[in-house]
Formats: C-alpha cells, structure tokens, sequence
C-alpha cells in the first residue's frame, strides 16, 4: 500500500480517502503534499479536506510555503486553485513569500498557465486583498532595485490586453 503522503501528491481524492488516517497522518503534511497534485480535482478535494481538518495554512517546508506551493506546483490554474489561495490567505499564509527559487507568490500568480487574467481575478482578489501584500519588496534577489510593483507594472506594459485584470488591482495600489 502507497504512503498517504505519495497519495495525496499523486493519487485520486477517492486513493487518499482509503488510505489516510487522522489519527495516525498528520494533517499538515497532507495538505502541503495535496496542494502540488497534478489533478485539479484531488488538490482541490485533499487540500480542503486538510484544512477542515486543521492543517496549518501558514506551513513552510523545505523553502516552500502553502501558496508557492499550489501556484508553484502545477501547471494550470483551476477553479479549486482560486478557492484555495483565497482559504490559504484568510487563514494567515505569507503572501510576500519567497520560495527557494527567489519567486515572490505574486510573480506565481501572474506566471502559472491560465485561460486568460480573468481566470486569476480571485487570486489576485485575494492576494491584493491581503493588509500585508508588500509590493514594494524587490522583485527578484538578483535585482534588488525593481520592486515587484514596478516589476508587474512593466508586465502589464509590455503585454497589452494580457493583463488587464492585473492592470485593476494593480491601479488600486498606485502602480
């Protein structure tokens, strides 16, 4: 039989059922291992399984918080994704997180697949959201002079059209 662990990062909700124990798996584990399942449906179903069930939604491991990791750790956003950011931050994730790449969450949002920038609205609802988004920190650990405003006021900029959802709540905060 699979580890509950290598279940919840591989398998089917209905696989993690079967072999998790609450009393024996910890919770948060599961969630930061639920949270990079390539299926949309099993992330979405285990991640908030895992936070009904108190996982801590502020987790760092391994240079990794909750947030990098789901929009770090897949390649399309769904619909599930925006209802976990928006969990994740009201619960008290980092959201001027830098995981072990340098990567804010923010540049994460902005860069993971999606349909188009409306798909990212809740995301960045709920990012912009946050009393303690800090869009003055420096973009990148290699360029410490551009700050991630600035860095995503030039991505609006340089890509007409693509970004006009950002472009929204980027004006919001004066960028």
């Amino acid at each position: 039989m699979a580890s509950p662990l290598y279940v919840a990062r591989n398998g089917s909700y209905e696989e993690f059922c079967e072999v998790f124990d609450a009393e024996n798996n910890d919770v948060t584990d599961m969630l930061l291992g639920g949270l990079i399942n390539r299926d949309a449906d099993a992330r979405f179903r285990i991640s908030s399984d895992m936070l009904d069930k108190g996982a801590d939604p502020c987790a760092v491991e391994e240079g990794q918080n909750t947030l990098s990791l789901l929009l770090g750790g897949h390649d399309h956003l769904s619909e599930g994704d925006c209802e976990l950011v928006k969990r994740l931050v009201d619960g008290g994730a980092d959201v001027n997180f830098r995981n072990g790449q340098g990567a804010l969450v923010l540049r994460l949002a902005v860069e993971i697949d999606a349909d188009g920038d409306e798909e990212r609205r809740p995301v960045y609802e709920a990012l912009f959201g946050a009393d303690a988004l800090d869009l003055e920190l420096p973009s990148s650990k290699r360029n410490p002079v551009n700050t991630v405003g600035k860095w995503l006021r030039m991505c609006v900029d340089a890509a007409s059209g693509k970004h006009d959802v950002l472009d929204e709540f980027l004006k919001t905060k004066g960028y």
